[in-house]
């Protein structure tokens, strides 16, 4: 099961494992959502009465309900280098599907690979044949096959024929991860019950927490890299430290560290993709305002066999 949309720094990967720390409350907060994917298995779950997902830069936030709302079910356009340019700061789409890495930032195909890649892209998606000829490319073979996803699969073993494994690589990772990003999107018109759902755009300070919630807070890491929030290059940790250690609600946090006086109260290992395309291990860690722990560790007495049971989750 993939969550939320296409989205550097998503959680969707371990999107079970941190819902699986969450305790039952009236309400939801997703303070820093992104890409929605901890809004999503949230929603699935059904277990808060009400839901607020916030993000300062809306874009993530606007994808997803773009997304739920069916807008990319018939999507099948090319978007060059150009367009990627012109467009990206207005269409949240072209800024995620079509950046590298989905870091909203830096356009997906380059200079030297783009014409290959738009003939594929004219015969996965339109059955225009025409750009691969003009390239001394046969892909008529892929005429009968209906699925996209198939036709993906059959234009990869030409392309592992044509090229050098290196650029093969490149070539067959990048046209994955826009279809990927596609598939993502129009799985999520399936998803329902959004009555119950707020969408914010504001400073996390300046979201008001109800009493008996959960704040579940995934801020940008410290000492990485930036990836296309507009709060990521002037987020002010300090700032963030404060507003957490005085939080009455439990407060989940995302992150790889966190100062002395907040608590880790689990980890785990994952793949974490690197701008070169290659994947590196990072232990991703669930921290806790040190003045939660009784209230933390009142829940775990309360859900031994949770406990139990997360004990063998596996990524």
């Amino acid at each position: 099961m993939r969550y939320g949309t296409c989205y550097k720094g998503s959680k969707n990967q371990i999107a079970e494992w941190i819902y699986m720390h969450f305790p039952k409350r009236a309400n939801f907060y997703d303070l820093f959502a992104g890409g929605c994917a901890i809004t999503q298995i949230a929603l699935m779950k059904q277990e808060y009465k009400s839901y607020f997902c916030n993000d300062i830069d809306p874009d993530g936030i606007t994808l997803f309900l773009d997304a739920i709302a069916g807008k990319f079910q018939n999507e099948t356009r090319w978007i060059s280098r150009e367009d990627f340019f012109r467009l990206k700061d207005k269409e949240p789409y072209i800024k995620y599907a079509w950046s590298y890495g989905n870091n909203g930032r830096d356009y997906l195909y380059s200079k030297e690979l783009e014409p290959y890649k738009k003939a594929w892209h004219y015969a996965i998606y339109l059955h225009d044949y025409s750009l691969a000829k003009e390239l001394g490319l046969n892909l008529e073979s892929i005429e009968p096959i209906e699925k996209i996803y198939d036709r993906y699969i059959a234009t990869k073993r030409i392309t592992e024929n044509i090229f050098d494994e290196n650029i093969s690589r490149e070539i067959n990772f990048e046209r994955q991860q826009q279809l990927e990003a596609l598939n993502r999107l129009q799985s999520l018109q399936s998803l329902q019950s959004l009555q119950s759902l707020q969408s914010l755009q504001s400073d996390y300070a300046a979201v008001h927490i109800q009493e008996n919630s959960l704040i579940y807070c995934d801020i940008p890491y410290l000492d990485t890299n930036c990836y296309g929030s507009k709060n990521k290059n002037t987020f002010c940790y300090e700032r963030f430290y404060e507003w957490a250690r005085y939080q009455k609600e439990l407060c989940i946090i995302s992150e790889y560290q966190m100062p002395p006086d907040f608590i880790c109260i689990d980890e785990i290992e994952k793949c974490v993709m690197m701008d070169s395309g290659a994947d590196k291990k990072a232990i991703e860690r669930l921290f806790i305002p040190a003045h939660q722990e009784k209230m933390w560790n009142d829940y775990k007495k309360s859900n031994i066999n949770l406990w139990e049971e997360q004990s063998l989750f596996e990524i």
